[in-house]
């Protein structure tokens, strides 16, 4: 069989048409966040939810309470000054650990990426914050005046408070058994100044920081371990 030159061949004169380029579909990348900006995106937002809502003059109390933590002499704070800023965000408080409860979204928060790991710590440190913008006046004058004793009871309290909030919250599913238990401890601790319920440290007999440091760690774990077990059901 005789073979036909490949430039004879039919085909080789038949111009293809030339097909367009193929690119492949490009979707834009995700911008990089490092994990410290997405919990601090977290923790603000968390925060804006504490806050809102709230009543003009729940705000300006809030200020009022600040500015005269500030101003008055160190004895006058702690004495009466420090345990209203204690109990005037009690309701601020108590939505921690129960707000997935009260508006029907723990499907939602719960399926979503880090939801223990990063939104639980986003929760407990904007109850923290909250303990600083209320309270921090307090903070400030024990730093000028040098008192370490009592800046340490301070720290413990700011810990302490939004622990217990949360550990009671996750596990109880409402706000209002914090709300009891945590007036009742502050009526019965920092405003008579009792030995071991005393968690401020209004005075110096009965401050006991190291025992609400631990109680802290302790509560932290039961906040944890209380997000475990929703997570499981949910």
């Amino acid at each position: 069989m005789k073979k036909v030159p490949a430039e004879n061949h039919p085909a080789a004169n038949v111009e293809v048409a030339a097909l367009p380029a193929q690119t492949g579909a490009r979707l834009t990348p995700a911008a990089h966040t490092s994990g410290a900006a997405t919990m601090l995106r977290l923790v603000v937002a968390e925060l804006k939810l504490m806050l809102k809502g709230h009543r003009w003059w729940w705000y300006a109390g809030a200020v009022i309470i600040f500015i005269a933590s500030v101003a008055s002499p160190l004895d006058a704070v702690r004495g009466g000054v420090a345990l209203a800023a204690l109990i005037w965000p009690v309701l601020v408080w108590s939505q921690m650990g129960t707000r997935e409860a009260r508006f029907n979204t723990a499907s939602l928060i719960f399926s979503s990426e880090h939801s223990i790991h990063r939104q639980l710590p986003a929760i407990w440190i904007a109850g923290v914050g909250v303990v600083a913008i209320t309270n921090g006046g307090l903070a400030i004058r024990l730093l000028i005046a040098g008192d370490h004793q009592g800046l340490l009871s301070w720290i413990a309290c700011a810990l302490f408070v939004p622990s217990l909030a949360l550990a009671l919250g996750l596990w109880s599913g409402t706000s209002r058994f914090f709300e009891a238990v945590y007036t009742a401890w502050w009526y019965a601790g920092p405003a008579h100044h009792t030995p071991g319920l005393d968690f401020l440290g209004t005075t110096v007999q009965s401050a006991r920081p190291q025992l609400y440091l631990v109680m802290t760690a302790a509560l932290t774990v039961a906040a944890y371990l209380g997000r475990r077990a929703k997570l499981a059901y949910a």
